[in-house]
């Protein structure tokens, strides 16, 4: 533990000051959407303790079965779940052993880094096979047999080799008793609980969309290819290859994306060591518990678990890395190998999303800078970083190549599979520089501005902040109370302004380079429950520790009650696991999976979230090419307006579809007017040419599938949709609106 001497009474006093203030307007404000005053929350909460109500369920959507005996539905996923995990531990060890065989580590930073990199390294293999066109389980597991011989080699060439000292090896601090204890009892059951909400059907719409409807698609075809019709799959997919890994163990698409969200959430228990380990080699024992607990019971860390998002892989990616980069100056010898890791893991951060770039990357190449230059006490076992700083900045030099070369193995086969396929390779982003063949000025100008912030107002940063510390529905009361007094410990404990550092910079490239939806400020959290956690140091009186303990365990409590809520997300339990996924699946297309029969293709109009489809179809994302557009235009018209290109003579038409199989056209009305109201949509598609397409006989029938209250519609919706042509079909009695449209296509 690196820490001075107590802080002044003064300080403390402000301090609980602020955190009785923050935590007062905190709960007294709604979160967002829907609008609910969290005094509410409390009032339930109280009402439950004292047996006057019963809990809240969700009335729209019927609770299926639950009990301990569907625990054996989730056995075998479970299982399969274990055998990625350990031929991904195979691999980590392998690069453990490599680069930092005989370095005295805590085991909880063993686990994370072995298991890091190991996620990793799994996922370029399932990249490779997959694009070898081999995506059976013995071409995954082959590369893992022989990371296993290179680790066997090396135990038994170095057995008897000495364990490296660290430089700052701190010593063992025994923790409070009562707080070990408290924390272990909230976090083993909460992170048993994180992960049976894992294998819940996914609900939300970009992971059917694209983060396990890419996965699935490729295990239907046998291997990995470009698919034009979903540039969401060109992104670097470190997470979703994880998702495919599970697919191919489970031997099916739909059980093996449940194997897949079970790996994405041992992210967060990853996390969770990864905070810990921190916390007690830099701060305190006491406070490495109270951080894991904070961090583990945020929300956040479960509805991210709920979701396969990459953003849970980019949050264990941020803290790891950063954990390691403090180590790199730490490990007398091994500078160039933590330097390896701490890029690999860096690495992956950007294999898990482009904005690992810039949100892990970049600041942790300057921890690394910045902890080389940092002056250090006069020790002997300071002796080889003082000689470093000694010699200026070309000792920086070969540790920065190690860390770059780790950075590019991670990264490097996501960017090669896009130039090849694309000629960009950090395709559809940087058009303006690197252009693409599967991109057009058309995309990019529809891309940019749906995928940036509409504004840059310097007036409006309270707003934003506000909006992520208080109004947000997922955060934690714990977060901005306790991490904001702890700029008080600026000088007394040495990794806090590396730490606050990175979390201004999370939130700033949060503001200025993304469109700022919530979840991209999620990878904070764990640097935020760290300089929570250290705010137990702002005095070393009773009186304080009693009154950090006190709010931390009531904020807590309120965060596991409201994590049981459906305001989190899906979570199904122990719930009937086939009845749970019919409970998800949209009215309209589970009549299609029910009623549609073998030999049947559906083409997709504005229709994307097709993850839950068990019928072939052809689709694409509102960012892709139109389909329907590019199969029926005529070619002569190209350069007229789009709503005044006329459509192709009706055999021809008929003749692209039974080309493509077509027997069904699918038309999504309201997905149609969302995008035309964000997004954009191409204003070829308009009722008035499937009835064009139904009086010359290309169309035989329509069936409305999905229909809602015309009056639930804001004004401007009621003005869009009556903007286009034939709209009359969607409204025919002004009373109810037509969202969802079938037609079938006439057969010969």
């Amino acid at each position: 533990m690196l820490v001075k001497a107590d802080t002044s009474p003064v300080l403390g006093l402000i301090a609980a000051v602020w955190i009785c203030g923050f935590l007062w307007f905190f709960f007294r404000s709604s979160i967002a959407d829907p609008d609910l005053p969290r005094t509410e929350l409390w009032s339930m909460m109280a009402d439950e303790v004292l047996g006057l109500s019963d809990a809240p369920s969700e009335p729209a959507r019927p609770v299926p079965q639950s009990g301990i005996r569907f625990l054996s539905q989730r056995l075998p996923l479970f299982s399969w779940a274990a055998v990625i995990l350990f031929l991904a531990a195979v691999h980590g060890d392998a690069i453990f052993l490599l680069t930092l065989r005989r370095c005295r580590l805590f085991w909880t930073e063993q686990v994370a880094i072995r298991f890091g990199t190991g996620l990793g390294i799994l996922s370029v293999v399932t990249l490779c096979c997959g694009l070898a066109g081999h995506l059976t389980r013995l071409a995954i597991i082959v590369p893992a047999l022989f990371s296993l011989s290179v680790s066997c080699f090396i135990r038994w060439k170095s057995g008897k080799e000495t364990a490296v000292q660290l430089v700052q090896s701190p010593k063992r601090e025994q923790s409070s008793h009562v707080i070990r204890m408290l924390a272990l009892m909230v976090i083993v059951p909460f992170g048993v609980y994180l992960l049976l909400g894992s294998v819940s059907p996914p609900t939300d719409f970009d992971v059917r969309e694209y983060h396990l409807q890419g996965p699935k698609e490729w295990f239907q075809h046998g291997k990995i290819n470009f698919l034009p019709h979903n540039v969401y799959t060109s992104f670097p997919f470190l997470t979703e290859m994880l998702s495919l890994t599970g697919m191919i163990f489970a031997d099916d698409w739909w059980h093996g994306a449940l194997v897949g969200q079970i790996v994405l959430a041992s992210f967060q228990i990853l996390s969770t060591l990864s905070v810990f380990s921190i916390a007690r080699r830099w701060i305190c024992m006491d406070a490495a518990w109270l951080a894991a607990l904070i961090f583990l019971t945020t929300p956040w860390t479960l509805r991210i678990s709920l979701i396969a998002y990459a953003e849970g892989a980019l949050t264990f990616y941020l803290i790891t890395a950063t954990m390691c980069a403090l180590l790199v100056w730490e490990i007398p010898g091994r500078v160039v190998g933590i330097s390896i890791v701490t890029g690999l893991l860096a690495g992956c951060s950007m294999a898990s999303k482009y904005t690992g770039l810039i949100s892990v990357i970049l600041p942790t190449a300057a921890v690394i800078a910045i902890q080389f230059r940092k002056p250090r006490n006069a020790s002997p076992t300071d002796s080889e970083p003082q000689l470093y700083a000694a010699h200026g900045w070309r000792p920086l030099l070969l540790p920065a190549a190690a860390f770059s070369l780790g950075v590019a193995a991670m990264i490097a086969p996501w960017l090669l599979k896009n130039l090849v396929e694309t000629g960009n390779p950090v395709y559809p982003l940087a058009y303006s520089v690197f252009g693409g063949s599967e991109w057009s000025p058309a995309m990019d100008a529809i891309w940019k501005p749906a995928h940036a912030a509409s504004e840059h107002l310097l007036s409006r940063i309270p707003e934003h902040v506000l909006g992520a510390a208080i109004d947000n529905k997922w955060t934690s009361g714990l977060l901005f109370a306790l991490a904001v007094p702890s700029v008080f410990l600026w000088r007394r404990v040495k990794t806090l302004p590396v730490i606050l550092c990175l979390i201004v910079w999370g939130f700033v490239t949060w503001w200025a380079f993304t469109h700022r939806i919530d979840r991209f400020w999620i990878p904070v959290i764990p640097l935020l429950s760290l300089a929570a956690a250290a705010t137990w140091l702002i005095s070393t009186s009773k009186l304080w520790k009693s009154f950090v303990v006190t709010v931390i365990a009531t904020v807590t409590l309120f965060n596991v009650r409201f994590c049981g809520l459906a305001l989190v997300g899906y979570h199904v339990g122990l719930m009937d696991l086939d009845a749970a996924r019919q409970t998800t699946i949209r009215a309209d297309l589970r009549y299609l999976n029910e009623t549609l029969s073998a030999n049947a293709r559906v083409l997709m109009v504005g229709e994307a979230e097709v993850f839950d489809a068990t019928f072939p179809l052809a689709y694409n994302t509102v960012f892709d090419e139109c389909l329907f557009e590019a199969w029926t235009t005529l070619p002569a018209d190209s350069q007229r307006p789009v709503t005044e290109r006329r459509m192709l003579p009706s055999e021809q038409t008929l003749q692209n579809l039974r080309e493509h199989g077509i027997t069904h056209i699918f038309v999504n009305w309201g997905a149609v007017l969302r995008y035309r109201m964000t997004y954009g949509y191409t204003e070829y598609v308009d009722p008035a040419r499937f009835q064009q397409l139904l009086e010359e006989g290309v169309l035989r029938s329509r069936k409305v599938l999905l229909q809602q209250p015309w009056k639930t519609l804001s004004e401007a919706e009621q003005t869009m949709v009556r903007s286009w042509r034939g709209f009359e079909q969607l409204i025919p009695d002004d009373s109810s609106f037509a969202v969802v449209e079938m037609y079938d296509v006439t057969q010969p």
